[in-house]
């Protein structure tokens, strides 16, 4: 079995005539943390959104855990992107069920000590919520998860 979790082998992907990201060969460790650094308009996110099967027309190849981007491979992928996701009318109530029934890896019971911890409330609506109180409430949500390979996009901007 392979010590790599990530691993990309010239990966490319042009918008029009120009290339955000051009012959991109990177490998990620399992157990390890990284970063990815770079200044706006890097490409970054489009790298993560391939990484996370959002973007699906590029060159080349990735793998994850040994496996090509497909439902296999995204099973064991935490993604929190950099924008608002839950919808402006759910509560926190109905946010924790929801990712119980969507993702099998969800620990609904960490979400909760985490949340409790914050102080972060549970029947309000997220639009009443201030946008750094809804980053930790996506971040927690992503944590909980018990996945292979968290890939988080800016996670604490508003924070």
């Amino acid at each position: 079995m392979s010590d790599k979790l990530v691993e990309t082998f010239s990966l490319s992907k042009k918008y029009k005539d120009v290339w955000a990201l051009n012959n991109v060969s990177i490998s990620i460790e399992k157990g390890k943390i990284y970063g990815l650094l770079g200044p706006n308009g890097a490409d970054k996110t489009t790298l993560i959104k391939i990484l996370t099967g959002l973007i699906r027309n590029y060159h080349g190849k990735i793998e994850v855990n040994g496996k090509e981007i497909g439902p296999e491979a995204r099973k064991i992928i935490s993604y929190l992107p950099d924008h608002e996701y839950i919808a402006d009318d759910w509560t926190l109530d109905y946010t924790l069920e929801y990712y119980g029934d969507f993702f099998e890896d969800f620990d609904k019971e960490k979400a909760i000590r985490l949340l409790n911890q914050l102080s972060v409330p549970f029947h309000k609506k997220f639009k009443t919520l201030s946008k750094g109180t809804k980053e930790k409430i996506q971040l927690i949500l992503c944590l909980s998860r018990k996945a292979e390979l968290y890939v988080f996009d800016e996670p604490i901007a508003g924070v």
